[in-house]
């Protein structure tokens, strides 16, 4: 995965949820715009706490590498 196929879905407006396929079939959902950040060689996903907060309640750091493919998901699927 390049940073510019991730940058150009992260950016999108409106922001749309996101689905990550990793390599290891393990899936990771970006569910609301400002959660996910690109950094050198990977993606820090923060989780918060409840839709609308800036409270974070966990993250992931992800190697761009192992990101096989971005899906996008429907609104209703992601709640």
């Amino acid at each position: 995965m390049t940073t510019d196929d991730l940058a150009q879905e992260l950016e999108r407006q409106p922001f749309v949820p996101l689905r990550l396929h990793l390599s290891s079939g393990q899936t990771i959902d970006l569910l609301y715009p400002h959660t996910g950040w690109i950094r050198q060689n990977t993606l820090l996903i923060v989780h918060p706490l409840e839709k609308g907060t800036q409270r974070i309640g966990n993250y992931d750091v992800i190697a761009l590498r192992l990101i096989e493919r971005i899906e996008q998901i429907a609104e209703r699927a992601a709640g």
